[in-house]
């Protein structure tokens, strides 16, 4: 088999998952994330490896995803890390308990010597099977030590995770050895032994390099997308780093703590994805880490990108914050919009608000985000948001305007006219529009009522208290057709969702005729003070046709409550 190195193809080879261990030296590169396993995770890879062993079956635990380290002969980890580390303490806690009985000294060498370290002949030192990251190796080696010269003291929250699995796995070694006599213990280890090393089998892929082991893991593990990727690309700008190593890791630190104040389990590769659109080129969401691996070569170059990274990471936080002190000198037209925004979260916009906020003054980014909020209910309304080519157009603005060449509203405006829904395409698709979402259903009713009393800025109300103001559907989603004669079961589901079936009404007088029918509920709709809700209580009845005139009458107000 050719050495990893050189390869010029995947390697496949199905192993023990002990035998990974015994046969390669193995590393958790720097970008990994520390050990993470909770003892209940652990406790059910063992519980399933005994389930297995006693039921005289192998036991598949997956794949182990590697690729070559950049320096010496180990394999670095990119995809199973807590599977190994967790059989690491296995066998170390097997090692420790056969230390205690009679006549095992040799299986116990062999597990030292063999499975968690060898021996390093030039370096005239014994060096660990496994290397687990920065964070963790000094703590999990101390842990794991057969005579540890000093006690492992927990200072992370990974090493109190590693402890907890060292204690289970002592415990998981006690239950093993529970059935059989005490005389019996140490053959049963034995063949626990032989049955990690050639049993409880993993397929181990060993990839040439780190974009083709993401490709590889990607289709192998559906989570790849949203977690390997940044591991490879901080893996990356780690290794372009080079002497710098030290400063790249306290920019990448800084990035990521900047980030964990979004509520959003892909932030990292959404902030990357979106970083690169508005400041480098379109960048498809499989492709971060083969965009990031050809524009940042060298260590100069990667500093000045992790110091982006860094930068930039605050400005996108902002964006998602409209609380941040980043808005302190802006106008309040500015939030107001920016809130809204925030609300729709349409993910091909995020670019654009980034480099809109970067590049423009206060005062010129407010009549931007202003538009957007225009631009972001047109393109819902017209069901426009997941278009290719509409994404790419945004983002081709966004670095247009990172790069200074779209340097005002009217120049942005301008750059995004051919994929803005017109006036005569909003109004249509509004006239026909349903809406699930009862936020966004909220949202338009309350800007349709302050575009018909003529607000200057009616597209600001993002919503109102759910506690006092709430959405009723006059026909209700559950309704007794035979007090509503108008409807039957094919034209009730295609009408309950229409904008025009909606209205606004006190959460108490919402709660109190919900369910009543359409002539006992016109003196409750008459009397609010909202002006569509109270022209619904003018009606003398209600169906299909008055649900479409009335919501072409709103169509009418929503050009104006989102202009362009």
């Amino acid at each position: 088999m050719p050495h990893p190195s050189t390869a010029k193809a995947f390697e496949f080879s199905p192993e023990g998952i002990a035998s990974v261990l015994k046969l390669n030296k193995l590393a958790v590169p720097p970008y990994q994330r520390e050990y993470a396993w909770s003892v209940e995770e652990v406790k059910q890879l063992f519980t399933d490896l005994a389930n297995a062993k006693f039921g005289n079956h192998d036991y598949f635990l997956g794949t182990i995803v590697t690729i070559p380290a950049s320096e010496g002969d180990a394999l670095e980890i990119v995809d199973g890390q807590q599977r190994l580390t967790s059989t690491a303490l296995f066998l170390a806690a097997m090692r420790n308990y056969l230390k205690t009985l009679p006549s095992t000294a040799m299986i116990v060498e062999s597990i030292e010597n063999e499975f968690l370290t060898t021996i390093d002949r030039r370096a005239g030192s014994r060096v660990p099977r496994l290397r687990l990251n920065v964070d963790d190796n000094e703590f999990f080696l101390r842990l794991t030590a057969a005579d540890p010269a000093a006690p492992a003291i927990a200072t992370r929250e990974s090493h109190r995770r590693l402890e907890e699995a060292f204690r289970e796995a002592h415990a998981a070694v006690k239950r093993l050895v529970a059935p059989v006599s005490e005389a019996e213990h140490a053959a049963q280890l034995n063949d626990w032994l032989e049955f990690l090393e050639h049993s409880a089998t993993v397929i181990l892929l060993k990839a040439p390099d780190g974009a083709q082991a993401f490709r590889m893991f990607e289709t192998l593990n559906d989570r790849g997308l949203k977690t390997s990727q940044v591991d490879l690309v901080k893996s990356y700008l780690f290794g372009q780093a080079n002497r710098r190593i030290a400063e790249a890791q306290a920019k990448w630190s800084s990035m990521r703590n900047m980030l964990e104040e979004i509520d959003d389990s892909d932030r990292g590769i959404n902030f990357l994805r979106h970083l690169l659109i508005a400041s480098r080129e379109f960048t498809r969401a499989d492709d971060v880490y083969s965009t990031v691996q050809k524009s940042v070569r060298g260590e100069a170059v990667s500093i000045t990108f992790l110091s982006d990274l860094e930068q930039y990471s605050r400005l996108y936080v902002a964006t998602f914050r409209a609380d941040s002190e980043q808005w302190g000198a802006y106008p309040a037209e500015a939030i107001a919009a920016l809130q809204v925004l925030n609300q729709f979260d349409i993910k091909p916009l995020r670019p654009l608000i980034l480099a809109v906020t970067k590049a423009f003054a206060p005062a010129e980014a407010a009549k931007a985000l202003s538009f957007l909020v225009s631009f972001a209910v047109r393109l819902l309304i017209a069901s426009t948001t997941r278009s290719g080519s509409i994404e790419e157009s945004i983002a081709a603005t966004a670095l247009s305007v990172w790069e200074g060449t779209t340097s005002s509203t009217a120049l942005l405006k301008a750059s995004m006219a051919k994929i803005v829904p017109d006036d005569r395409v909003f109004q249509e698709a509004f006239a026909t529009t349903s809406s699930s979402k009862a936020d966004f259903a909220r949202y338009y009713l309350r800007s349709l009522e302050k575009a018909f009393n003529q607000d200057p800025e009616p597209w600001t109300v993002v919503n109102d208290d759910p506690a006092q103001i709430t959405l009723e559907h006059i026909i209700p989603k559950t309704p007794r057709l035979e007090e509503w004669t108008e409807f039957d079961a094919e034209t009730h589901p295609r009408y309950v969702r229409r904008l025009g079936n909606m209205c606004l009404l006190q959460r108490g007088t919402n709660s109190n005729a919900r369910s009543d029918r359409f002539d006992d509920k016109r003196a409750v709709y008459l009397a609010s003070p909202l002006h569509w809700t109270s022209t619904v209580g003018g009606l003398a009845g209600w169906s299909p046709a008055v649900i479409d005139s009335r919501q072409a009458e709103m169509a009418k107000l929503a050009v104006k409550a989102w202009p362009i």
